[in-house]
């Protein structure tokens, strides 16, 4: 039976240079700058449990709201993140959204800052080798190992299925894994998600 290695993530925020103060700016910034940005600017809030009011997925469309463009916040708050398994797609999809739905392009706003993710994966040392063994993973390792192997993961395979459910196929369980695979990662905090996933392999 294959094992399954637990693993986690540390982040460390680095500003990247770039500050705009316009759509257009914005825009012009969201097509040059790396994948890390994005994918901070996009992820910080369920990696930081929620940092940002509920309204506003992700420091962009709280951005937006800030500054009055409502139909942009609201837009960017409904991207799927968890069907996202490209960034290069979601940025692109972004980029449509602003070109169709944006206007005063040159209206001064608050400053945006645009910061990257600097990510390092380590290895916890826990290894499960049965299904038993993998609860107890769970239980044990970090809020951080989950977002890791719930999405991070997903977009370093370029995979609609996580690392959980991955792994819970090649075992011979299924139904498990389609039913973690199929938890709205959106709806729970990191913690309430540990919870959900412990019912789900004691079911």
């Amino acid at each position: 039976m294959p094992e399954f290695r637990f693993r986690s993530e540390l982040w460390t925020a680095q500003y990247t240079g770039v500050k705009v103060s316009t759509l257009g700016a914005f825009l012009k910034a969201l097509r040059e700058v790396d994948d890390d940005t994005v994918y901070y600017h996009l992820y910080r809030n369920m990696f930081e449990y929620h940092f940002l009011p509920t309204d506003y997925w992700n420091s962009f469309s709280y951005w937006f709201a800030e500054n009055g463009f409502p139909v942009l916040a609201e837009k960017f708050s409904a991207l799927d993140l968890i069907e996202c398994v490209c960034l290069s797609d979601i940025r692109e999809e972004m980029v449509r959204i602003l070109e169709r739905e944006g206007h005063s392009f040159d209206k001064i706003c608050k400053p945006f800052y645009f910061i990257r993710a600097v990510r390092r994966t380590v290895d916890l040392g826990v290894v499960a080798r049965d299904l038993s063994e993998f609860k107890e993973g769970v239980k044990k390792v970090g809020i951080h190992s989950l977002f890791y192997h719930l999405v991070t993961s997903r977009l370093v395979h370029c995979s609609p299925v996580n690392d959980f459910s991955r792994w819970l196929t090649e075992i011979g369980e299924e139904r498990k894994a389609r039913e973690i695979n199929r938890i709205d990662l959106i709806s729970y905090s990191l913690y309430d998600l540990r919870n959900r996933i412990i019912d789900i392999l004691e079911s």
